[in-house]
């Protein structure tokens, strides 16, 4: 039997949690994958406002909350109003 294929038999017949001979609570699982994707979902927000791409789930979420009887621009009318903005005519820059 190769070493790959050990170590597969013996991960599919642990228990689910198993790290070194210990079990892992089910609820540290769930809170550190938590912790995870909040860190990469804040992460990629801040890249994206960092090189200009606008968040439009942060608009229509924005839009619901706060102008409950207004209609939110669809995707492609909010990145259109959102590049004309910061690149539009008119607009001056020092750089």
């Amino acid at each position: 039997m190769s070493r790959s294929s050990r170590w597969h038999a013996e991960a599919s017949t642990a228990p689910a949690g198993a790290v070194a001979g210990r079990l892992r609570p089910a609820w540290l699982t769930r809170v550190v994958v938590r912790w995870a994707q909040r860190g990469w979902h804040a992460a990629a927000r801040a890249a994206r406002l960092a090189i200009g791409i606008p968040d439009y789930d942060a608009y229509a979420a924005h839009m619901r909350e706060r102008h409950p009887g207004g209609e939110p621009m669809d995707r492609r009318a909010f990145f259109i109003e959102r590049m004309q903005a910061r690149y539009g005519k008119g607009r001056t820059r020092c750089c």
